[in-house]
Order: structure tokens, then sequence, then C-alpha cells
């Protein structure tokens, strides 16, 4: 876990207690939405970066 991933929580965390003032199911609804979108890009860039990886490495025993 890195720094953007603590600032990322701690934002989270935030914006539902936040939101949980105002009404409590638009906090939790807001959390677990935001939840979701950073758990999805997350799982998407670090596929990307694997395939990248195998890209690169197939090149270098090619070549």
């Amino acid at each position: 876990m890195d720094r953007w991933d603590v600032l990322a929580l701690i934002g989270i965390v935030l914006l539902g207690a936040g939101l949980w003032l105002l009404a409590p199911w638009l906090g939790l609804t807001t959390a677990g939405a935001v939840l979701l979108g950073v758990g999805l890009f997350g799982s998407v860039l670090s596929e990307r970066a694997v395939v990248r990886q195998e890209l690169i490495d197939a090149k270098k025993g090619g070549a």
C-alpha cells in the first residue's frame, strides 16, 4: 500500500463521513460507488502493467 492508496482511502472515509451527516443512505451509496470505481480502475491498470511487462520480456527474449 503506497501513499496514493492511503490518500484515496482517507478521501473515501471523509467523503462517506461527510455525506453520512447529510443522509446516511446517500453516504453509503457514494462510498460504495467510489470503492467500486477505484477497485475496478486499479484492477485494469494492474492487468495492463502485467501484459506490458510480458510483451517487453518477449521482445528481449526474441532479440
